[in-house]
């Protein structure tokens, strides 16, 4: 396996991770509005479902960030062996 081929598999696994994150977060946050819940009594399990909802949401918010990042680099790398590799370097 030459370098191109290992900066291109690395570049496919962070950008598909990245990407079915950002679907879930789409998904999570679908339905999900800002509310404010004046009144404590009525409709407690409303806003159960919407705390539970922020929740997911910055557990997988982090996880995004650091994805999509790691997928930028993934990509300046396979940029980067995949001239260095047109040149004759590898």
């Amino acid at each position: 396996m030459n370098a191109v081929n290992i900066a291109f598999t690395l570049w496919v696994v962070l950008t598909a991770c990245f990407v079915l994150l950002m679907v879930y977060r789409g998904h999570l946050t679908q339905h999900e509005t800002d509310q404010l819940f004046l009144n404590e009594n009525a409709s407690h399990n409303s806003e159960e479902e919407h705390n539970e909802i922020l929740r997911r949401v910055n557990i997988v918010q982090p996880l995004c960030k650091g994805f999509g990042g790691a997928a930028v680099l993934a990509t300046v790398l396979l940029v980067g062996v995949y001239l260095a590799s047109a040149m004759g370097r590898f």
